[in-house]
């Protein structure tokens, strides 16, 4: 292992899985400085699986209620219950979970093949594209629109918002705050109009749907807008265009699929262990917690690596090769425990879509290595070009 791993220096975001196993060999509870802190001095990262899913599991302990992002002071970011713990976090996640309904996502994938289809028709004769600002940026995009009845024209400026924040190498830089304040100004007007004009899209039926006692107001609805724009793009834009990537490293692989699609269920759940989207999250600590020998005092920041549980080999019997006859019941790449990713249906169903209508008209290219840019490592293994030929 490197002993100077840093999961936000460049170094490591094309290849971080020999430090992974280093650390889950070698120093499992494994503690960073930051001599240029904003918040804390350093944090604590755990790598083996084992203490990743106790951890996700035990919230009491692991809280959010600090904040899910390394060094970052959430009170500049807007509300949301990634931020938060019981009870009001299971009052708001309720809320989402009742209008997110397996038939609402289930309806969205006519809406997700056609717009797939627009987008490799347009480039199919070029005979290359980007898998990331080609393809995989707007598939996520696009089906936010749809499910929260957004206009496509503003489709930009909702991926560089997210750009600004969540998948930026600060999150609360001028850029992020700026972008967050003009989210929050588009939010909350957006609420106030679906107050008046009820419609069939999200964040109408989290307006008019509520049951007594909930009685959210502007500001909490926007929060869950702000919520959905982020979350829903960042980590599905990044697991498309990361399969993309592997699928062109693993051509036997990627032939399986397009001429087996009955392989699509099992094969989707190892894409997703073998590329996770979220490869770490963090929580603090509510009490000095020892493991392996080493004590993480009360109120310590710790990074989750979920991309490192995700290749622990005591759980996934040589996990550093994609190999879709592996049976994958289970994985970390939405998370576990209470803050499991509720949107996990949508990006699996976007996943999914957007590779089967890549194989059905492009089912043998390449990629060229020497042009990928990854731009980020947690919490999303961001890539910001792919270029691809065929």
């Amino acid at each position: 292992m490197n002993p100077e791993f840093d999961p936000f220096d460049e170094r490591f975001f094309a290849d971080p899985y020999p430090s992974y196993r280093g650390m889950r060999d070698e120093t499992p509870v494994c503690r960073r400085e930051l001599p240029d802190h904003r918040v804390s001095p350093h944090y604590w990262m755990l790598s083996r699986a084992s203490d990743v899913n106790v951890a996700l599991a035990d919230w009491e302990t692991f809280s959010s209620a600090r904040g899910t992002l390394v060094d970052t002071d959430i009170s500049l970011i807007p509300p949301n219950m990634f931020n938060m713990d019981p009870p009001r976090h299971d009052e708001l996640r309720a809320i989402l979970a009742r209008v997110l309904t397996p038939t609402r996502v289930a309806g969205l994938e006519s809406h997700v093949r056609a717009r797939a289809r627009e987008l490799v028709r347009e480039f199919r004769e070029k005979g290359r594209f980007d898998a990331s600002t080609d393809y995989s940026q707007l598939i996520p995009t696009l089906t936010m629109c749809e499910l929260m009845d957004l206009p496509t024209s503003d489709r930009s400026k909702f991926l560089q918002w997210n750009l600004d924040t969540l998948a930026s190498a600060d999150f609360t830089s001028e850029a992020a705050l700026r972008a967050y304040e003009e989210m929050g100004s588009y939010w909350r007007d957006l609420v106030i109009e679906r107050r008046i004009v009820e419609s069939d899209d999200l964040i109408s039926q989290i307006l008019h749907n509520q049951v007594e006692g909930e009685e959210l107001d502007d500001d909490e609805v926007a929060g869950f807008c702000s919520l959905l724009h982020d979350a829903s793009q960042n980590t599905t834009m990044n697991m498309i265009a990361n399969a993309i990537i592997e699928l062109a490293r693993y051509p036997d692989e990627r032939r399986k699929l397009a001429s087996e699609p009955a392989r699509w269920p099992t094969a989707l759940e190892e894409l997703l262990r073998f590329v996770a989207p979220v490869q770490g999250l963090t929580r603090h600590t509510t009490r000095d917690v020892t493991l392996h020998g080493v004590t993480i005092p009360k109120g310590d920041q710790v990074l989750l690596l979920y991309g490192s549980a995700n290749h622990d080999e005591t759980v996934y019997p040589n996990p550093d090769v994609l190999d879709f006859d592996r049976n994958v019941r289970s994985h970390w790449a939405f998370g576990h425990g209470i803050h499991f990713c509720l949107g996990n249906a949508v990006a699996r169903l976007e996943t999914r879509v957007a590779i089967e209508v890549l194989l059905e008209s492009i089912p043998e290219y390449t990629v060229e290595e020497a042009g990928i840019v990854r731009n980020q490592l947690v919490p999303t293994r961001g890539v910001g070009r792919a270029p691809i030929g065929f």
